[in-house]
Formats: C-alpha cells, sequence, structure tokens
C-alpha cells in the first residue's frame, strides 16, 4: 500500500540516538546531510552523512590497487588515507529498494545498500507527519531508538 504523503524527496534535519540506557547521541553530527525520496512507483532511496566528513586525499583506485598489491601498510600516504576512507564511511549510510506503508510504519524492503549485510532486508520505520516534515522511527532490538525529522524538499529549496 502506498501513502501519497510521502511522495518526493525529503532532507535530513535531524539525526538522534537514543541507547537502550537512555544515553543520547548525534550519530551524524549537529548538522546531518542527507536526502531520502519516496516514489510513486514503490521505490526509494535514502542517503545519510556528517556534513563535515574530511578529504580523504587519494582516489578509490588508488587506494584499492595498493591494498590489493599490499602497499597499503608500507606507504603512510596510503595508511593515511586508508584511516580515512575509514571515517568517511562509518559516518556515511545509503541504500535503496522498495517500500510499503501499513498503518503506522513504512517498511524499506532494501535492494542495494553500503551495509550488505542490509540487502535482501526489511527496515522498519514508525512514522508521523507535521506539516512539511516526516519523522521516522527506528527501533533495533537491543533497545536502541533511532529518531529522523526530514523536511520537503520543494524545487525552490533545493538548492
Amino acid at each position: 500500500m502506498t501513502d501519497e504523503r510521502f511522495f518526493g524527496t525529503w532532507k535530513l534535519q535531524s539525526v538522534v540516538r537514543i541507547g537502550a540506557e537512555g544515553q543520547i547521541s548525534k550519530p551524524f553530527g549537529e548538522n546531518p546531510l542527507g536526502y531520502i525520496t519516496y516514489l510513486p512507483d514503490g521505490f526509494m532511496h535514502a542517503i545519510l552523512m556528517k556534513s563535515d566528513r574530511r578529504l580523504t586525499g587519494v582516489a578509490p583506485e588508488e587506494l584499492r590497487d595498493a591494498a590489493r598489491s599490499k602497499k597499503l601498510f608500507l606507504s603512510w600516504k596510503h595508511l593515511r588515507a586508508g584511516i580515512r576512507y575509514l571515517k568517511a564511511v562509518t559516518s556515511f549510510l545509503s541504500y535503496c529498494g522498495t517500500y510499503e506503508v501499513r498503518d503506522s510504519v513504512v517498511i524499506h524492503h532494501v535492494k542495494a545498500a553500503m551495509v550488505p549485510d542490509w540487502i535482501g532486508t526489511d527496515l522498519t520505520r514508525e512514522f508521523s507527519f507535521s506539516g512539511d516534515l516526516l519523522t521516522l522511527t527506528a527501533r533495533d532490538t537491543a533497545g536502541n531508538t533511532m529518531v529522523l525529522i526530514w523536511k520537503r524538499v520543494s524545487p525552490e529549496s533545493a538548492g
């Protein structure tokens, strides 16, 4: 089932993680950057990241070649770049797939993802709308909660 209120692109405003013991953190920083798009044909995609990520200084292909040739740990340049890539990857998420709305949840059926473990899984999010805001709430089996607030993007504000 689809819900036309979802259709369009939304810009990430806030990500707050509430740990099982009540501790609060902002895993994507104070000013996260991200977009989620829901299409009328039932497909969606989401991209989330910290907005202040550092440049890595090395092209991905060069770093991959250094890792394949075992030079990654022999060159300070490549070792530093590898650490920066690791930091960049751990402050970034993306996935896409189909979605369906059931009562007060939207279920993302993951087809491709940065995290390989998510491919072929369903990510269930509680949702609520308030004006031009969409709140998605994710809960995991360990008792942690992630609250993501998205603002609808209009063509005038897309820049």
